[in-house]
């Protein structure tokens, strides 16, 4: 991966402030949701409140944010800003589940593809859904263009850390931080709707190491 390395040689650092939408009828409901467009519940004003409380005084240099719907309403209600500066980007979509999609635990659990996807995502795909190849290059592509590599866009405009903001699903999440945090599996991070998770990224050398920190934290 390409470092940053300021005029002086001095380590570079990166903050990657993670969002996952607000909850959604699918959410609460338990069911797959994917690729499917459905927006946000009619209350996402207040479960979105205590964020943007946070946020508020949170200087942000890039956003980026999956192109559906929820997400977007998301970061409307988190912090109104102005469209064209954010970044819309569909390979920050949820996995598609396919035939899945809007089903339920207890609607797929006798079907044994779904039984074997359970044991070995990464050998089963949902039928006419996603495989966790496809989804998890996605992603990648996404952290080394947007993320890892430089780019003018990511330095501070005010001269100190920059904050990049990731607005998309819990899914990509956990896979993202798998992938920035050593010795982290995509199941030992749970997301809640509506939750913002912060990784501190660092150069070391010729990789950035990231590091979970609190949020909201001194020093954002």
């Amino acid at each position: 991966m390409e470092v940053i390395v300021g005029q002086n040689g001095s380590q570079q650092r990166k903050n990657i402030l993670f969002i996952r939408h607000g909850t959604t009828a699918w959410n609460v409901e338990k069911r797959y949701l994917g690729h499917t467009d459905i927006a946000l519940l009619p209350d996402a004003e207040r479960e979105l409140a205590s964020l943007r409380e946070q946020l508020s005084n949170v200087s942000w240099d890039t956003v980026y944010c999956s192109d559906l719907l929820r997400c977007q309403q998301t970061l409307a209600q988190i912090r109104p800003y102005p469209m064209e500066q954010v970044k819309l980007d569909p390979r920050l979509r949820e996995v598609d589940f396919g035939q899945w999609e809007g089903l339920t635990y207890d609607q797929l659990k006798d079907n044994p593809q779904y039984r074997d996807w359970i044991d070995t995502p990464q050998g089963v795909t949902p039928p006419e859904g996603e495989s966790w190849q496809a989804f998890t290059a996605r992603i990648d592509s996404f952290l080394q263009e947007c993320i890892w590599s430089y780019s003018p866009s990511m330095l501070s405009r005010e001269g100190g850390v920059p904050t990049i903001i990731v607005v998309t699903h819990g899914g990509v999440i956990r896979y993202a931080l798998s992938r920035l945090i050593a010795n982290l599996g995509f199941w030992d991070t749970q997301v809640i709707p509506g939750q913002a998770i912060q990784v501190r990224l660092e150069q070391h050398g010729d990789q950035w190491v990231g590091t979970r920190v609190a949020f909201p934290g001194i020093g954002l």
